[in-house]
């Protein structure tokens, strides 16, 4: 009986040890952290097409470009400038969302803007998204 009860404290514990491992594997602080970066500087994420008013005649003309790029092992993001610091657009992705590596990043997330960990728009730019996904980096 003692044996049944020692195994069954031994399940109990590895059981509660896999569960922390694997919560803590998983976990990818990247997003919220930015997120809460660009929240605390007033900025707000942008869910809709509607929202990204500001790129709209870049994506049209094709001219929206990635000015830096970050890889944060399981989050990723791309921060695309307009012209004359007119305006700046952060997106991040991951492996559960659509790949912002190829040319075509600005028109994927003008399509899907919700469907991304988060897509921010800074009119002018400031710089502000810029430094929170600098902050995240370090």
């Amino acid at each position: 009986m003692k044996w049944a009860f020692a195994f069954l404290a031994v399940a109990i514990i590895a059981s509660f040890g896999t569960a922390i491992y694997i919560v803590l594997g998983n976990r990818d602080p990247v997003p919220n952290e930015i997120s809460a970066c660009v929240k605390k500087a007033g900025l707000a994420q942008a869910r809709s097409q509607d929202a990204l008013s500001a790129v709209r005649a870049d994506i049209a003309a094709g001219g929206l470009t990635i000015a830096q790029r970050w890889d944060w092992g399981k989050t990723r993001g791309v921060l695309f400038e307009g012209p004359g610091k007119s305006y700046a657009m952060l997106a991040l992705w991951n492996s559960d969302s659509t790949s912002l590596a190829n040319a075509d990043a600005g028109q994927k997330v003008f399509n899907a803007p919700g469907a991304l960990p988060l897509v921010s728009v800074e009119v002018p730019d400031n710089g502000v998204l810029l430094s929170c996904a600098q902050r995240a980096s370090s």
